[in-house]
């Protein structure tokens, strides 16, 4: 199997490389220094309804998103910006927001790359610009969607957006109702063997499970002061549902039932002003707050036996963020600073049978304050030679009251150094080293509970951010509408998070924790490929592969292994079919299996997720409207996890059993429909 995915991709990159050949034949424009225009007519062979298909299309980029759940903002943005602007909001995700955005409301795209002056680049080596048409135009666009699935379920949605630009005041509104099923979950066996393989357990599970969520964000954009502030606005509510059967045949019948709720209530508010000092300097302000109140209840009942868990948990956050920049012909740079006050209140409880169970560190308060200084300079030596040179340094203080009590302050000093070297119209090197440091989860702090699994986790008061030296080396290849960009990471870790025993007065708890030090490897392959030059016009591959191999030395049994959370192979194929004569586009998309391992202090748990194929067909009769069909996980592969529980401490302790859990949700089809408006 492992054998048949590595022969694909690599035949995708070997057809990459026979085809580069292809001359230059669609309109690209340089803008300026590092920054490439691609006109709307250089997307129209693929007929894109939205930016985001736009986006996808551009050579030698792979969309990025950014990290929500780090505080701050620096380090949550993605490599795509919105008319020269990083979202302001953290609550929604970059694919979002360009579905939003008409492809009619486009004027152009742009591939910026490090050494642009002027643009933020975010540690990104490569980014992208989507501009929109301005000047006094409405638009929008309505879309209707839903997903049949078996077993009686469904996936509606309804989403509509608004923009208007009058004389330099923008104004965007979206709203959006809809209900996601997660395809992971389903319907399935939950088995217990011995480690001979005999049978202990036999059981059909259920746990369909999915959310629905409605939301409503806005902007606003207007001149003041010399610049301009824009005012950004989003409310979220998420509501998740799973519910569960546990039907036991053997050895003895015995039926259990139990359902999984959480509520997450996001409010958020940001403003951001910009304002030119002079033709090469240029001021930023940002100012955000944002509130995320999350409530969950988890039951679990059978014969004689009745449990429930109850986690409530509040997090704040407050920004303030000043950069200054300054565009030279040769040097360029630009410093600032970044403080953030962040709270967390996280309560839980655990009941069986009627009784409350202690659990370590369940009612905790958790309050940071941080700031961070940065400068960034980018020295051009020659118009084929880019340098960039930077250091941030971070100040905290924590504070953690409630079960436990805490205080502690932590500096960390991350400089970065980029160099990128265009050898030629169509081949580019850019080497890479960095000192990154990790972000404590404030949920890690916390102790929690899962009727699901049976397991309890402790808080870990304790627990430091990890932190590494990152080394890389990328080559980028560019040719007519493509591009294959291989890039090769080594990085040395110091205090690897992982999973550590954690003793109480209570008992022997897993909890998150530093294990020591450790390495990891990567190789990345990115491949944007059109088939026009043998005959096939219209047809295009896209392929990406991420091979990961990391090393660690497991606490429990002083063994080697790799980092809990770190996946082997991360891959996946789009071949897209344009037909714009017959207003027709249709592709498949292939994703690779994923595998992924914890290593708990009491426990291995290995999750695959098997191969998977969806199919698309679009129809666009006008420039507003668009029809989609599509078809997902066709191969019905199974979610398999697969836990070696032991009867203690791993390493010291016996197998007691392995539980098997295979599920299953079905082949599934469905439709939207999209009615642009406006000019």
């Amino acid at each position: 199997m492992h054998g048949m995915k590595y022969t694909a991709i690599g035949a995708a990159i070997l057809g990459a490389l026979m085809l580069s050949g292809v001359p230059r034949a669609y309109a690209q424009t340089e803008m300026r220094m590092g920054v490439t225009g691609f006109e709307t007519g250089y997307f129209s062979r693929s007929q894109p309804a939205t930016a985001y298909d736009m986006v996808i299309l551009l050579p030698g980029l792979r969309p990025i998103e950014g990290d929500a759940d780090l505080r701050g903002y620096a380090g949550t943005g993605g490599n795509i910006l919105i008319d020269g602007q990083r979202p302001a909001s953290k609550g929604q995700t970059l694919e979002e927001i360009l579905k939003r955005i008409p492809a009619s409301a486009v004027e152009r795209v742009e591939l910026v790359r490090s050494g642009a002056a002027g643009v933020d680049m975010q540690g990104y080596a490569v980014m992208a610009n989507v501009v929109r048409i301005q000047g006094g135009k409405r638009r929008g666009r309505i879309e209707v969607e839903d997903a049949f699935l078996q077993h009686g379920f469904s996936s509606p949605r309804a989403a509509a957006e608004f923009s208007s630009d009058n004389e330099g005041r923008t104004l965007d509104v979206a709203v959006a109702i809809y209900r996601e099923i997660d395809d992971e979950h389903g319907f399935g066996i939950r088995n217990r063997y011995a480690e001979d393989g005999t049978l202990l357990r036999q059981a059909d599970y259920e746990q369909p499970e999915g959310e629905t969520v409605k939301e409503l964000s806005g902007g606003y954009r207007f001149p003041l002061a010399g610049g301009s502030l824009k005012v950004n606005a989003l409310l979220k509510d998420e509501r998740m549902f799973a519910d569960i059967k546990n039907d036991i045949s053997y050895p003895l019948p015995q039926l259990s039932t139990g359902t999984e709720r959480v509520t997450t209530k996001t409010k958020e508010v940001a403003a951001r002003f910009e304002r030119p000092l002079s033709p090469r300097a240029e001021l930023e302000l940002l100012a955000s707050i944002s509130d995320v109140g999350e409530s969950g209840n988890d039951t679990s009942r059978s014969e004689g036996s009745s449990d429930e868990s109850r986690e409530v948990v509040d997090a704040r956050e407050t920004i303030l963020r000043g950069v200054y920049r300054h565009k030279g012909d040769v040097v360029s740079f630009e410093s600032g600073a970044e403080g953030a006050l962040n709270v967390l209140d996280s309560h839980t409880a655990l009941r069986e049978n009627g009784i409350d169970i202690l659990l370590p560190f369940a009612n905790v308060r958790v309050e940071e304050q941080r700031v961070e200084i940065f400068s960034t300079a980018t020295w051009l030596p020659s118009p084929a030679v880019t340098i960039e040179v930077g250091a941030r340094y971070e100040f905290s203080k924590l504070a953690q009251t409630g079960d436990s009590t805490l205080s502690k302050s932590l500096s960390f000093l991350k400089p970065r150094l980029l160099a990128t070297w265009a050898i030629s119209p169509a081949d580019g090197l850019r080497g890479l080293i960095e000192r990154e440091v990790g972000q404590l989860d404030f949920a890690n702090f916390a102790g929690s509970a899962s009727l699901t699994s049976g397991t309890v986790t402790a808080g870990n008061q304790d627990l430091e951010p990890d932190r590494l030296w990152r080394i890389e080396a990328a080559w980028e290849h560019r040719f007519v509408a493509g591009s294959l960009v291989v890039a090769a990471r080594h990085e040395k870790i110091s205090d690897v998070v992982d999973r550590i025993p954690t003793f109480t007065d209570l008992g022997v708890f897993d909890s998150v924790g530093n294990i020591g030090d450790g390495k990891r490897q990567e190789l990345e392959a990115n491949l944007n490929l059109p088939f026009d030059r043998i005959g096939l016009n219209g047809v295009n591959l896209q392929a990406n592969a991420l091979w990961r191999r990391s090393r660690v030395t497991d606490p429990a049994t002083g063994e080697s292994r790799r980092i809990s959370g770190d996946l082997p192979l991360e891959a996946g194929l789009t071949l897209s079919h344009d037909i714009p004569a017959r207003k027709l586009r249709w592709g498949v998309d292939y994703a690779v299996e994923a595998e992924e391992t914890e290593f708990k202090v009491d426990e291995i748990q290995t999750d695959v997720i098997s191969n998977r194929v969806d199919l698309f067909v679009e129809y666009k009769p006008t420039d507003k409207w668009s029809y989609r069909l599509f078809a997902k996980n066709l191969t019905d592969g199974p979610a398999t996890r697969t836990r070696y529980i032991y009867d203690g401490l791993r390493g010291a302790s016996p197998l007691n059993h392995v539980e098997k859990r295979v599920l299953k949700s079905g082949p599934y089809v469905g439709f939207a429909v999209q009615r642009s408006f406006g000019g």
